[in-house]
């Protein structure tokens, strides 16, 4: 196998995730990325120069996320029926951080936040990587790696953007191969790390070793810098060029997408019309997606309001909280350290009511499912979603008396 395997199995049938896992795996570091797709660096590189190695495919979650087997590395069985879009967990919390600069830039309370900042103080975690901003274009999402607790406040609220991600620990793996790291990342990412960690590479026994944390946000809105652009220009109405600021979720709960310009002004659209926008800038391994959180995490998060869509349609402020899913021994520690230090308050909370962002993402991957097209796997082997499917419009109403040209014209999902 090689990379010309990852070109035929996953890139031609547009299954990459772009997660960055190959770049982050590849023995020979020959794998980059020519925006939001993997390519090999070295030009007189050939397939014979591979050789035997598979390593970019046997990382990657594009075609296969490998769910049960990871499921049963860590939980000594696989999820059932039951478990299908919430994954293995001992316990579910109501959980924000407990730092008001933390909590007030954060979208939903900032329990990530709070938990890597925790890592960082109570399990000695050294390096962090988050998704920030490219330096040079604000507007696009970049990964960034954090050694300080207080910069993590720059990476708080959810980043609705795919970039190139896990590549960028390879210099954290190979500079600084002691240092102990912990992540957040998307279902992709923590399904791409599981299966790094099973894999017996240099890569794979570093990952083992050294990544003692990981954590994710729920998923359900990722898209090309495209979807970005569409809202910065679109809405707001201003280049992307003049941005030096960018957050998804900033304000009252559940936010509004907020654009600082170099003129000083800051311009805000509605949460509600801006996944409008990303609607139509989805790749197809993000829509065909069978995961709204993988399940795979030492510690999940989702919103705690399980209708966020009709809140920021102007239904009604919420409190901001999140929804703290604990799946693993060292989700555990950290979820007590966090709380023992100041940094989380949790209290228990019942799993129940219609969440709107899961509904979205069951209706997407039951269409796809249907269409007989190449799909990434699911996390339960055979499982179909069994429903009648309900348009993606129903779930993101736009509010009484307003109207959206862009979804009447039918962009959607």
């Amino acid at each position: 196998m090689s990379f010309e395997q990852l070109v035929h199995d996953v890139l031609e049938p547009d299954l990459c995730t772009v997660c960055g896992a190959c770049q982050l795996a590849c023995p020979a570091g020959v794998i980059g990325f020519d925006g939001l797709e993997p390519v090999l660096t070295e030009p007189a590189w050939t397939e014979s120069d591979c050789g035997t190695c598979g390593d970019c495919l046997a990382v990657c979650p594009g075609a296969d996320p490998a769910t049960r087997q990871s499921e049963e590395r860590l939980f000594g069985r696989g999820r059932d029926a039951e478990e299908r879009w919430t994954g293995i967990f001992s316990e579910v919390l109501a959980g924000h951080a407990l730092d008001a600069e933390v909590f007030e830039a954060s979208a939903s309370g900032g329990s990530l936040t709070a938990l890597l900042q925790a890592a960082m103080v109570v399990l000695d975690v050294d390096v962090v990587l988050a998704m920030g901003r490219d330096p040079d274009e604000p507007w696009r999402a970049a990964p960034v790696i954090v050694r300080d607790p207080g910069d993590l406040i720059e990476t708080t609220q959810s980043t609705y953007q795919l970039a190139p991600y896990l590549g960028a620990l390879r210099e954290t793996m190979l500079e600084h191969p002691e240092a102990k790291v912990a992540l957040t990342g998307v279902a992709c990412h923590i399904q791409a790390m599981r299966k790094l960690q099973a894999m017996d590479t240099e890569a794979g026994r570093w990952a083992r070793d050294q990544v003692v944390l990981m954590m994710e946000p729920a998923c359900s809105s990722n898209t090309r810098p495209e979807g970005t652009r569409a809202v910065i220009e679109g809405r707001a109405e201003v280049p992307v060029e003049s941005v030096v600021r960018l957050r998804y979720r900033e304000g009252a709960y559940p936010g509004e997408i907020s654009v600082r310009t170099d003129d000083g002004k800051d311009h805000r659209v509605a949460f509600w019309q801006a996944v409008r926008d990303f609607a139509g800038n989805k790749t197809h391994r993000c829509l065909s997606c069978g995961d709204w959180m993988s399940g795979l995490a030492d510690v999940s998060v989702s919103d705690g309001d399980p209708n966020i869509f009709a809140a920021s349609a102007g239904d009604g402020e919420r409190a901001k909280h999140g929804r703290v899913f604990v799946r693993t021994k060292a989700g555990a520690e950290a979820v007590a350290g966090a709380g023992a230090q100041g940094f989380l308050a949790v209290s228990p909370v019942e799993l129940k009511g219609l969440n709107l962002g899961l509904e979205r993402k069951r209706n997407r991957r039951a269409s796809y499912e249907r269409s007989g097209g190449p799909i990434p796997a699911g996390p339960i082997p055979g499982h179909r979603e069994e429903l009648e499917i309900v348009p993606d419009e129903r779930w993101i109403a736009a509010p009484d008396g307003t109207t959206d040209r862009a979804w009447e014209r039918g962009e959607d999902e």
